[in-house]
């Protein structure tokens, strides 16, 4: 269904239809897949075109999702989208005869993927996919699946054992391979190759990287921050946070984030140029109302609102609606530095359940860290920056992307047992859980996952697994001078340095590292490199976002702070 090149005109639409049946994840697919256009590009979703209540498959149904087809495709095209991402059930003897006039346009060029799954795939994420149309009502349209072949000239991806972004892969790599040189992005700069599917026994091959200085990583994040409308400010302060986390040896807070937070902002989820605001509780008490702002300019007023605990003793500060905060102990640092102790506790506002309860084979909390700091003068403070579960979810992402399995104790499958391929942590619906912190006293890790969800999600009401409020950080924070007690800054040091002085003579297993106490570093050898190891397809996948400045977010959503 590919127009003919006309000599001398402009070259047609590309429309790219993502067809299937309903649990193919095609909404999905299509949301990543627009994203990977390097020029104006745009999606229509059907279900959205035609998102009512109730809603029959009828024709009435059918008719309001051609008009609305039709006129999405018309404004994109005159505000000058190049490539059109159309994601839907459009089958033959179905919607798609609706719309034989525009296939033949010689101003369309149409391309077909059809998603194939499996009956029990297809249930299972229909199950776990709330939209308007019943689950009942859509399990049962599960025999279109065998229509999809039906498709003239359909390019079909078998998603049983992919994950999303395997999906998205393939259908980016051949549009690669139609399209002009670095019109799309794909799955690594070298080969655009959809990755092997993932499976507990054979995880996918090491991936190649790219080593950068640190300069070269935060030039590269600025540009790609600021042309998805973050300030000059936010995006440089957010690129430094960024790299530190690398050159840290925590890519699970690195480079990794810069893509999902353009994809927050093209949503309209994160909004790249607001401001928290403060709103008064009572004299030392204040909720910060984050606006889906970025994580670096919340910290920002944080600090801020912590360090009010200088002068007026102890302060408790709420968290709500904030994008994600990162790494929490350069802001445990920060207000540490000021002479105060901070706890801090975070959740994910009830999205993000990847970590499963106590014996639970599936997702219901975030990684949910927990933050304290304490000063130690003259030294640094000590600082302890956890997070519930057995590791970071980013740290599991870090792994898929540079093609390594995780250790058997992260992760476990649905019957329970461990597993080690990363993938699995992203299949839709998840074929993988994190398990909470503590191993075989994992009952530890979820009781605290647990008050972490109470704290930040009930008493700062940011909202909580079982009532969630949209994805981003919710928190809750105490600060206290350190000397509140009656003991100095002074005296507390002089402890610290005690404790450190006892933890040298215990004896350590052979191969690991001398004790010591949390956020005192181990000593850097002069001259170490200022320069990490980046996945080679991610490095690809910044600088493309970096070199396009056409790129802009979304208007946000809801930018009424809760």
């Amino acid at each position: 269904m590919t127009a003919p090149p006309r000599p001398g005109g402009p070259p047609p639409l590309r429309v790219v239809v993502v067809t299937g049946a309903p649990g193919a994840g095609k909404t999905e697919v299509g949301r990543r897949l627009v994203r990977r256009y390097r020029g104006p590009a745009a999606l229509i979703d059907t279900d959205t075109a035609a998102d009512v209540y109730p809603w029959r498959a009828d024709e009435r149904q059918y008719a309001l999702i051609d008009r609305n087809l039709r006129a999405l495709l018309a404004s994109y095209r005159e505000w000058g989208a190049e490539v059109v991402v159309v994601s839907g059930v459009m089958l033959p003897g179905r919607t798609l005869d609706r719309f034989a006039d525009l296939l033949a346009d010689p101003d369309l060029e149409w391309v077909f993927y059809g998603l194939r799954a499996g009956p029990g795939q297809l249930a299972a994420r229909i199950r776990g996919d709330h939209k308007m149309q019943e689950a009942d009502g859509r399990l049962a349209w599960g025999h279109l699946d065998a229509e999809v072949p039906d498709v003239p000239g359909v390019r079909l991806v078998d998603t049983d054992r992919l994950t999303l972004d395997g999906v998205v892969d393939a259908i980016a790599a051949r549009e690669a391979a139609d399209l002009a040189p670095r019109a799309v992005a794909p799955a690594t700069p070298d080969a655009p190759a959809a990755p092997a599917p993932a499976t507990p026994d054979a995880p996918a091959a090491p991936a190649p990287a790219h080593r950068v200085t640190a300069a070269e990583a935060a030039a590269v994040c600025r540009a790609a921050l600021a042309g998805a409308g973050f300030p000059a400010r936010t995006a440089a302060a957010t690129a430094d946070d960024l790299v530190a986390a690398e050159l840290a040896g925590r890519p699970s807070h690195g480079l990794l984030r810069v893509p999902e937070y353009l994809a927050e902002a093209a949503a309209g989820r994160l909004a790249p140029a607001a401001r928290p605001r403060v709103r008064r509780t009572g004299p030392t008490t204040s909720l910060l109302l984050g606006a889906d702002a970025p994580g670096a300019e919340v910290r920002r007023r944080l600090v801020a609102e912590l360090s009010r605990a200088a002068d007026l003793g102890p302060v408790v500060v709420g968290l709500r609606g904030a994008g994600h905060l990162g790494r929490l102990a350069p802001l445990g640092r920060e207000v540490a530095e000021r002479g105060l102790v901070l706890l801090g506790f975070v959740n994910f506002r009830g999205a993000g359940a990847r970590v499963a309860p106590a014996g639970g084979t599936a997702g219901v909390w975030a990684t949910n860290p927990v933050l304290l700091a304490c000063p130690a003068p003259p030294g640094p403070p000590l600082v302890v920056d956890m997070s519930t579960s057995a590791a970071a979810e980013g740290a599991v992402r870090s792994a898929l992307l540079a093609g390594r399995p995780v250790p058997p104790d992260l992760l476990t499958g649905p019957d329970g047992r461990p597993v080690t391929d990363p993938a699995l942590l992203y299949t839709e619906p998840p074929l993988a859980a994190l398990r909470p912190l503590g191993g075989a006293a994992e009952h530890k890790g979820h009781a605290l996952a647990a008050l972490v969800e109470v704290l930040a999600g009930a008493v700062a009401g940011a909202g909580h697994a079982a009532r969630p409020r949209g994805a981003g950080n919710g928190g809750l924070f105490a600060a206290f001078p350190v000397d509140a007690l009656g003991r100095s800054a002074a005296a507390v040091g002089r402890d610290a340095a005690r404790l450190e002085a006892h933890l040298r003579t215990v004896p350590t297993a052979p191969g690991r590292p001398a004790a010591r106490l949390p956020g005192r570093a181990p000593t850097v050898a002069a001259g170490t490199p200022d320069a990490f190891p980046v996945p080679a397809a991610l490095w690809a996948e910044l600088t493309a976002l970096a070199d396009r400045p056409q790129y802009r977010p979304a208007e946000p959503t809801r930018r009424t702070p809760t």
